[in-house]
Formats: C-alpha cells, structure tokens, sequence
C-alpha cells in the first residue's frame, strides 16, 4: 500500500520536520508507522500515512469499540461500564457551558452520547463517517445521522455546541472542518474536543507502546499546547480543560497489553492511579482532557 508523505506542520505549517517514534499498529495490522515532530512547535503527526481512500480497513473490526457494541473481553467490558459514567459527565460539561440546546456530535460512532442529549431535550444531529456505526445508531435510536457529506447540509449559525470525543485526531480534512465549525457554531456556540495527552504521565511510561498513538487511525497527536495553538488559527479560543480520569486506565491496560502480551490488570490500575495523581498535583497533563472552546471572532 502506498503512503501520503506530510511535508508540512499542520499546526505552524513549517517545513522543519523531523522523525520522533516508531510504532507500531498493535490493534489491526501489525504494521509499522513512524510518527514526525515539528522542530518549531513540537506538534506531532503520523508520516507518512495511508491516503484517507486507503484508511478504512484500518477500522474494520469488531472489536473497533467506538464502532462497536460487543463487551466481549475485559477491555470491552470496561470500556462500556465506564461509558455509563462518561456519558452523564459529558452531558454535565455541555450543558453547563453551553447557551443553547442545538447540538452536533460529530464522529457519533453509534449514538450514545446524542441519545443522553436528545432525552434531556436537546435538538440534535450527528455525523458518522463509519457506515456501519451510521446504521447502528440510527436503527437503535432512531435517527437520521449523516455520513461526512451531510456537514454540507446544515445551516449556517445554527448550532450551540459542537463535540468532537476522541475524533480530532482521526480527522483528514481537519483545516476544511474546523472552519466549517466556525461558520455552524452561533455567537455564542462553543465547540467541545475530547483528546489523548501525549505530555500525559501514561504516554512517556509506555513510550512507543502507549495505545492512544494508535497508528495509522490516529494521524495527530496534541498536547495541551498544540491544540490550543491549532484552535486559535481557526478562531477559536480556549476556555478551559476538563480530565478524563478512566481514560487512564483503559489506556493503561491496552498498553500493558501491547507492551506485555496481556492487560496486566494491576500494573494498569497502579500506572493509572499514578498519572492521575501527578496530573493533579503537578501539571494538570491527565491521559486524556475535553478541551472546550469559544468562538473568538
């Protein structure tokens, strides 16, 4: 399969770029992929990359959890366990900072989090790119999510909240999408981007092991720095951070996984418990932070 060479930084757009990790796709493939790092402002990036016609089957698995409804397995088990929780705590996040109750969850995998929205009142639409997670949530609760094209269809201002949980990151056309958010978001519109943390605790543990590089699917990798910097050139304004405190340890476990040949369940609840606390008591770099912003101009 060929690869898309990157020549540029997406965040600062210098050409100073040189190689930072190897990894490998633990997940699917088994393949190897080199991440790059932006002498200039330190942001990094999967490259080269498969084309985005190529990145589908990178995706095709069952056990593909955002994709999927199987809790087959403990990881699986845990993962939507702990989603009972996330999904109330986001819902808590969005109402408290948002004016409005129009909202698009874009990267909806199957519907969970518009479903808590919608029974609190909440007029909303989705975007799923994943046809088969498309399906799932419009079959389970009745929907009418769009695959990517139907971005195209919504009106200008319309919208109070955009969110975005661990999707960012995925996302090819991001310069295209994070001005099509812009023009969506109303005034006051805030716009909400959960990500991984690789200034975390859990990333430098693992190093090249840690299972939020997630090559090929992920093809960025923020910190809290390069985010903010990225938002800012599309007129957006950081109001504030919130952890995601179990993402550290279902990241911990999938990295004990990919580093030890098993979850290790122990070693994964004490590497979370660690970068939890240090991210309390030091620097605030939890595994994971729902970045949330205001329209700046």
């Amino acid at each position: 399969m060929s690869l898309e060479t990157i020549n540029h930084c997406t965040v600062c757009s210098s050409e100073n770029i040189s190689d930072f990790l190897d990894c490998t796709d633990h997940f699917i493939s088994n393949e190897s992929f080199k991440i790059s790092r932006c002498k200039n402002c330190g942001f990094c990036f999967t490259n080269p990359r498969p084309f985005v016609s190529d990145i589908a089957p990178y995706y095709n698995s069952e056990e593909y959890i955002s994709h999927s409804k199987t809790s087959a397995g403990i990881i699986n088990r845990l993962f939507h366990l702990s989603r009972i929780y996330t999904l109330g705590y986001k819902k808590r996040i969005v109402k408290k900072y948002s004016s409005g109750n129009r909202i698009l969850d874009y990267g909806c995998g199957t519907g969970e989090f518009l479903q808590t929205m919608k029974n609190k009142g909440w007029k909303c639409s989705g975007i799923e790119p994943n046809a088969g997670a498309r399906e799932s949530a419009n079959q389970k609760f009745e929907f009418n999510i769009s695959g990517e094209a139907g971005i195209n269809q919504i009106p200008e201002g319309s919208l109070d909240a955009i969110s975005l949980w661990h999707v960012l990151e995925h996302v090819y056309p991001i310069e295209e999408r994070l001005i099509s958010f812009h023009k969506l978001l109303s005034e006051k519109g805030m716009l909400f981007v959960a990500l991984p943390n690789m200034d975390s605790y859990d990333a430098k543990r693992y190093g090249k092991f840690w299972a939020a590089w997630d090559v090929p699917r992920h093809i960025y990798h923020f910190n809290p720095a390069s985010i903010k910097t990225l938002m800012k050139n599309y007129g957006f304004e950081l109001v504030t951070t919130k952890p995601m405190i179990l993402d550290a340890f279902y990241i911990s476990m999938l990295s004990e996984k990919y580093k030890n040949g098993s979850p290790k369940n122990f070693n994964a609840l004490f590497r979370g418990i660690i970068s939890n606390c240090s991210a309390f008591m030091k620097d605030k770099n939890y595994s994971s932070l729902i970045y949330i912003f205001k329209k700046s101009n």
